[in-house]
């Protein structure tokens, strides 16, 4: 009787489970979402039914028990109703009308037929019940048609339905609904023929369908392909693979247990014999990749191509490369490119169709609605069947048909499009998948510096000359410098020096304005050199902007930017700055030190300047940078000034060799401490110049904020 808990439990889930499936937006759960109603009403009137025969009062319990077959038998029907209407969620008048007379007939099979239930000496719940119209007793019958019968049929259905439609991803999900649905009958049949034997497995009974109907709701949720030719390969790698050098290892080393009666000795060659065919597996596996796809990808190949693209050959040879890369490793039959301009319209730069198209961006809501989303990579798949898209499908799908496209990466700083690619079908006629999707997200960044390139190609904003590349990393540095909140406040003066060793660099510095009275600063430097380095830093501050939209919190700001550059930044990439956040309501200043290299604060009152930044964390070397971060928090008063640089300036050294160092940076502030913010950043610019006497080697960024009054 102990078990009857289960079933209460059971009912309480699906209960709980159909009120999740119910406060969805989707549009075809309404169906659904009867179904686990229905199955919830099943465990509970079982479960009920169940604890009712234990303590003797078997007529109410035959009454549960009947209505909990009636519950079955919709559930059966409407699962049967539920195989024809996907995955376009039609509805036919006369399937209903038989579904709901096919409820009556076991209605009255469970009512004039099952006459009673109870237990016997053993334990074992015993269900009575006479001939059906001279067919079957009816227990037997009612569960020959309503929990074999008709889901048998409704699977059938949904393969034969799956073998006719055209569209793969619709395919796939009616197959996963015919498997879940046989998993989770197969389940509930099992428990009952179990029941037999064991009474206790009786209530548990209705198990299956909590198991059915989870399936059931991932198998729908899925809007990309399964790669099958990676399925395929996984189990040839774990299942032969692993599975033969596995049984080898096993056969070797019982054959050393029996035969080596020293077992100290019998221990170390079992060991060796492990490691022996470990190292032969690698092997194997090794020379399997170049045949099939054993467990391997072509994210790492395709990722370094990118990376290894020369951004100094000029546009037509970059975009020609970068194509024929998405050609070899995606297999995509065509790509083209659409970049923005001034005007709010997107226009073709290329297209391997020959095709020319503009889009007006303000015409269309899929866009704005994309930007809106943070949703970068969009399949057609997805386009169809999910129902994030539902109202904006027609505008998405249009998008699509511009490159006759099966795969979007939508190009974005900020809320601002730089650009669209547009990826065709697949060379072989298959569907993109969702290992696709994945490294189309993964590899976002790389397309994006090959957008931005090509956007300022087209806009002519970058002369083609052998220098082209340092003019290029130029406009990258000015645009940014160009999108910044300066902070416009009668309590304070900030301003900023930036200065690029042959404009080429990642020294990166950002305002945002929150409201009137509060500003978050980024101020730092993205490691590398040349375009690399200035693609990286533009990208960092889009993201950062799109992170703030979606968090307020300061500090895990900083944690997302780290695992952002972790994970989507060129292996390497790290970031060595400072995050801040003032408060003019409380006179504050809080900041996270991410390794800024100086940080002095001149304080009036004890007319001194001292270093205040302490140890930090740089960002992009570990992925859970939280724990290692600490918000701190300064008080500041009239005349205070904060001076904070990046390293190119305190590791500059002169042609002695000769460090510009902090002592000097310390000096510098207070002899000019009485001068504006611009003027303070500008003379230590200008003494840094006729320090070193020659060109910088690295950037520099001066950050002076000067505090007025409270």
């Amino acid at each position: 009787m102990s078990m009857l808990i289960f079933s209460y439990i059971l009912a309480g889930f699906l209960f709980a489970f159909s009120y999740y499936l119910d406060s969805r937006t989707e549009g075809n759960t309404g169906s659904f979402t009867g179904m686990t109603m229905v199955s919830a009403f099943i465990a509970l009137l079982a479960g009920l039914s169940a604890n009712l025969i234990y303590t003797g009062n078997l007529t109410i319990s035959l009454l549960l028990f009947r209505f909990s077959l009636v519950c079955f038998s919709i559930l059966s029907t409407f699962l049967f109703r539920y195989a024809l209407s996907i995955p376009y969620n039609t509805s036919n008048k006369f399937i209903r009308l038989l579904g709901w007379l096919a409820v009556a007939g076991a209605g009255y099979m469970v009512f004039t037929s099952i006459k009673a239930v109870g237990l016997t000496q053993e334990g074992f719940f015993t269900i009575s019940s006479v001939p059906f119209f001279g067919i079957a007793n009816g227990f037997p019958l009612f569960v020959t048609v309503y929990l074999v019968g008709i889901p048998a049929l409704t699977v059938l259905i949904l393969f034969f339905r799956a073998a006719g439609i055209r569209s793969r991803i619709f395919r796939q999900r009616l197959i996963f609904v015919a498997v879940s649905i046989c998993s989770g009958f197969a389940v509930s049949y099992f428990l009952f023929r179990l029941s037999a034997s064991f009474p206790w497995a009786l209530p548990l009974v209705p198990f299956g369908l909590a198991v059915m109907l989870v399936l059931v709701k991932q198998a729908i949720s899925v809007t990309t392909l399964y790669d099958r030719s990676l399925a395929t390969a996984t189990i040839i790698n774990f299942v032969i693979i692993n599975g033969a050098f596995s049984a080898l290892t096993g056969l070797v080393a019982a054959a050393i247990l029996t035969s080596v009666s020293d077992i100290r000795l019998a221990l170390v060659l079992v060991v060796l014999v492990t490691i022996i065919m470990l190292f032969l597996r690698e092997v194997v596996f090794t020379r399997l990749r170049k045949y099939i796809r054993v467990g391997v990808d072509y994210e790492a190949d395709l990722e370094a191509a990118l990376d290894s693209l020369d951004y100094t050959s000029g546009g037509q040879v970059v975009i020609e490369k970068a194509v024929g890369l998405l050609s070899q490793y995606v297999e995509c039959a065509s790509v083209d490119v659409l970049v923005s301009d001034d005007k709010g319209k997107l226009f073709t730069v290329f297209s391997s169709q020959g095709s020319k198209n503009e889009l007006v961006l303000a015409e269309n809501k899929a866009i704005d609605f994309l930007l809106g989303h943070s949703e970068s990579i969009v399949l057609k798949t997805q386009a169809v069947t999910n129902h994030l898209y539902t109202d904006i499908k027609p505008d998405l799908l249009k998008i699509f048909d511009l490159g006759k496209a099966d795969a979007l990466i939508l190009l974005r700083e900020g809320h601002r499009v730089v650009g669209i690619m547009l990826l065709g079908p697949k060379k072989r006629g298959s569907d993109y998948t969702e290992y696709d999707y994945s490294v189309l997200t993964k590899l976002y960044s790389n397309f994006f510096l090959i957008m931005y390139y090509l956007k300022n190609i087209a806009n002519e904003s970058v002369v083609l000359t052998v220098d082209r590349e340092i003019e290029f990393s130029g406009q990258v540095i000015t645009s940014i410098q160009d999108n910044i909140d300066r902070i416009n406040h009668e309590k304070v003066e900030a301003d900023f020096i930036t200065r690029s060793a042959r404009k080429l660099g990642g020294d990166f510095i950002d305002f945002i304005k929150l409201s009137d009275e509060k500003y978050l600063f980024v101020m730092g430097d993205v490691s590398g050199k040349g375009l690399n380095a200035s693609m990286s830093m533009i990208i960092l501050k889009s993201v950062l902007r799109t992170f703030l939209a979606e968090t307020k919190d300061f500090k895990q700001l900083a944690v997302k930017a780290n695992l952002f550059i972790k994970n989507n930044l060129p292996k390497g990439t790290f970031f060595a700055g400072v995050f801040g956040l003032m408060d003019f309501t409380s006179n504050t200043l809080y900041y996270l030190n991410c390794g800024v290299p100086a940080m002095f604060l001149y304080t009036a009152s004890y007319n001194n300047a001292i270093e205040i930044q302490g140890d930090g964390k740089v960002l992009g070397f570990v992925k859970d940078i939280g724990k290692y971060l600490k918000v701190k928090k300064i008080t500041l008063n009239p005349q205070d000034i904060l001076l904070m640089t990046t390293d190119g300036l305190v590791d500059a050294t002169n042609l002695r060799g000769e460090r510009f160092g902090k002592d000097r940076v310390q000096r510098l502030l207070m002899d000019n401490r009485s001068y504006p913010a611009g003027r303070m950043a500008q003379f230590i610019c200008d003494n840094l110049g006729e320090f070193v006497s020659r060109e910088l080697e690295d950037d520099i960024t001066v950050l002076v904020i000067k505090y007025l009054s409270k």
